[in-house]
């Protein structure tokens, strides 16, 4: 026995020993995996360079300089077609090298051959051109229309001329042919012209989802598919263009304009065929839409006897009716005196507190469809309670909209359970239109609970890479650490999340870059928007593909 002690002493010492001397070496191999993802990206880009130049000398060889734009007169004004850089109006101001036409009083690009094509000016009499020489690159002028401005770069000055001229002969051309007052049409609705498609993009810089020629784009056929969405939420009139995004509404121009004069606290206003559309934002309208938001905001109309206004109707009594129903929310469901009692940031008496999260993810699915009935009544819940019991498992859009009208904060915090917040309870729910509804809503993607933990985190704990990337691109903020001293990507490291792992190193390369004043170059865009598309139209492969790469 006295010999098998001091083999099982020894044993223990020496297993000792070899832990401390690995844990001297632990600030070692943290560098060293930094070193080696870094240049894992340099290799990346090195040979991205690589084969762009080949590509590049490829062209010249076969076609000695690169052609110059091609001018011809069309049946609408002088068409232009030939290359230029244009800068991205995202946060990063990336630039991109894309293929212009001016052509039917529009100006386009594509991002490749046969692409869908991205409307910059839907209608060139509504814009002007000026050349930019204060500019930190050279041969650059600027497109400004009546709601944007794009900045664009030649490759040289001659062609810079060229391209001012084009888009200026164009103008004065299109001004020649039809006055501006012709007929009322809308963006890209012009008798006898061609309906490009439109520059609704997805994510940051994405990929245009343009209109078919003769129709409506994508992203306006497919919310206004939605049941109650073909007509305007407001006056009724049909075909709108334009959204509420954070009341999932759609509105036709009039109503959008008075919306927008509200302020983007009580409505967030978008164009359905011009603006660009990210795929949650998509899901989230379809899952909302005027059926389920009128029974909200307008549950007391009939009961009131008040006249909802038609598409004739003039404008002072459509912003009488927008300015009841959605500031001073006089058609609301009264409240019971319950709900006003339990007025405090606490959690109600008797509310129970979240069960642990789950082991195994949720199945994605629908959250339009109605929860099970939970034990409490919801009727009894202050809105801050109400809106945080809506955003947990299974979620409720429409109860979530609800509490929302009815005061509810959207931060509110429920200190029964650690001080989470709606957007925690949605992020342990891992549903993406609840986080999405709730962030268009005003909640801060950087509270946290009383473990020091925000969304980030959580999301990071529970590997749902579809919300960790959402946080992300809603500025979470990556150096946030919780009461352990653990921040997102420490976490990731630990759990093996390789995809999260790739997303926080990503965005902490991108803010390095911005803060060096460097534009750097798309593939963070690329790798984000892949993301986005996943867990929006795929949210089951981007489950399976966490679960496999933690398995190998």
């Amino acid at each position: 026995m006295e010999f098998v002690l001091r083999l099982v002493e020894a044993q223990a010492v020496h297993f000792q020993q070899g832990h401390e001397e690995l844990s001297r070496l632990a600030q070692y191999r943290k560098e060293l995996g930094a070193q080696l993802h870094q240049l894992v990206l340099n290799s990346a880009r090195e040979k991205r360079d690589m084969e762009q130049r080949h590509v590049l000398l490829k062209q010249k060889e076969l076609g000695g300089e690169e052609p110059e734009p091609s001018l011809k007169e069309g049946p609408n004004g002088l068409v232009m077609e030939g290359h230029l850089f244009k800068r991205a109006s995202n946060a990063f101001k990336t630039w991109s090298r894309r293929w212009f036409t001016i052509q039917s009083n529009q100006l386009v690009y594509q991002k490749k051959y046969k692409d869908s094509v991205t409307v910059v000016v839907d209608d060139l009499r509504l814009c002007t051109v000026k050349l930019c020489p204060d500019s930190d690159r050279r041969f650059c002028f600027e497109v400004v229309s009546t709601s944007k401005s794009c900045l664009l770069q030649a490759d040289s000055e001659r062609l810079l001329q060229l391209w001012v001229s084009a888009v200026q002969s164009s103008i004065a051309s299109a001004f020649s042919q039809a006055p501006l007052d012709d007929s009322p049409r809308g963006p890209g609705q012009g008798s006898g012209q061609l309906t490009l498609p439109s520059a609704a993009t997805l994510g940051c810089g994405g990929t245009a989802r343009g209109r078919e020629p003769g129709g409506v784009g994508r992203v306006a056929a497919q919310v206004q598919s939605v049941d109650g969405n073909a007509q305007c939420c407001d006056c009724r009139e049909p075909a709108p263009e334009w959204a509420s995004i954070n009341l999932g509404v759609t509105l036709c121009i009039q109503c959008s304009g008075i919306h927008r004069s509200l302020g983007v606290h009580f409505s967030k206003v978008r164009s359905l065929t011009l603006d660009s559309w990210e795929p949650e934002l998509v899901k989230l309208m379809c899952e909302l839409g005027n059926v389920i938001i009128n029974q909200i905001y307008e549950a007391r109309v009939e009961a009131m006897a008040v006249k909802k206004p038609g598409p004739s109707c003039s404008r002072q009594e459509k912003e009488a009716w927008i300015h009841a129903k959605y500031v001073e929310k006089k058609f609301l469901t009264k409240l019971p005196e319950i709900r006003g009692r339990r007025g405090g940031r606490g959690p109600p008496r008797g509310h129970p507190p979240l069960p642990p999260k789950p082991s195994i993810k949720p199945r994605p699915g629908s959250v339009r469809s109605k929860p099970e009935p939970p034990s409490e009544d919801l009727g009894s819940l202050h809105p801050g309670a109400l809106l945080f019991r809506a955003a947990g498992h299974p979620p409720s859009l429409p109860t979530m909209a609800d509490a929302l009208a009815h005061g509810a904060d959207v931060n509110w915090v429920n200190g029964g359970q650690e001080n989470a917040t709606p957007l925690i309870q949605a992020t342990a729910a891992n549903s993406l239109l609840a986080c999405e509804f709730l962030l268009q809503n005003g909640a801060n993607v950087n509270q946290a609970d009383s473990a020091g933990r925000g969304p980030l985190h959580h999301a990071t704990i529970l590997g749902h890479t579809g919300l960790a990337c959402l946080f992300l691109k809603r500025g979470a903020n990556l150096g946030a650490q919780d009461s352990e001293g653990r921040d997102p990507l420490t976490i990731a490291m630990e759990t093996a999340n390789a995809d999260i792992v790739t997303l926080l190193r990503l965005a902490k390369m991108r803010e390095a870059e911005v803060a060096q004043g460097q534009a750097g170059d798309e593939t963070y865009l690329d790798i984000f928007r892949d993301f986005s598309l996943m867990a929006s139209d795929d949210p089951e492969k981007l489950s399976r593909r966490s679960h496999d790469l933690y398995t190998l």
